[in-house]
């Protein structure tokens, strides 16, 4: 009886220390999303659907999307790139951006329509390469393609964060300076963290075979 009453105190104090810990990482999260915020503008692709050929198609667009934004961005580099400068070039470049993006749907043989939008989201947990951004709602620039139902694709926009393949990705030293300015009194490198391994260990089955 005593071993079975030392085997329900270990699991309880096990679970509550599990319990606080994920608590005050997510307080930590938090608060560390609210900083990054107003500094930050991501993107946002949503497919028509999880067909393979609508993932493909998103992808694809994606890439167009990003290249043209970034190229005319690039076209007065006189003007300093700053958040609100991107977001005004998306908010008025938004109609001939969907337009030339329904114009290479179409060449791809489909006919969805295309929606860009500057809004508010909420982000989960999401990693670019070696840089982790804590979830919290941060604005975007969201693009709906067709009816928008399928799995979407994420990067950070401003600063430049958006890698294709995040796995190579490195941060750019001037997106590494905008985020230590969104920071005070820090740095980005609290951004700086691996990509966890997907492993699970339930220790509860080490006490019981104990």
């Amino acid at each position: 009886m005593k071993l079975n009453s030392g085997i329900v105190l270990s699991a309880v104090c096990f679970l509550t220390a599990g319990l606080l810990f994920l608590a005050l990482a997510r307080t930590s999260d938090t608060d560390l999303a609210k900083e990054l915020a107003p500094q930050v503008l991501r993107f946002h692709i949503l497919a028509n659907s999880n067909r393979h050929e609508d993932q493909e198609l998103k992808l694809e667009v994606r890439s167009l999307l990003l290249d043209l934004i970034y190229d005319g961005l690039e076209e007065d580099p006189s003007q300093p790139l700053t958040k609100d400068r991107v977001v005004s070039f998306i908010r008025e470049q938004a109609e001939p951006l969907a337009q030339a993006a329904e114009a290479f749907i179409c060449s791809r043989g489909f006919s969805y329509p295309v929606q860009i939008r500057i809004e508010d989201s909420y982000f989960p947990v999401k990693y670019y390469g070696d840089i982790r951004f804590p979830e919290g709602v941060y604005q975007a620039a969201r693009v709906t393609i067709g009816e928008g139902k399928g799995h979407n694709w994420w990067c950070v926009l401003y600063p430049k964060l958006c890698f294709v393949e995040e796995s190579w990705a490195v941060m750019p030293e001037e997106s590494k300076e905008v985020l230590s300015g969104a920071l005070p009194g820090t740095d980005c490198s609290v951004l700086v963290k691996p990509r966890p391994e997907l492993s699970l260990q339930w220790k509860l089955s080490d006490l019981f075979r104990q």
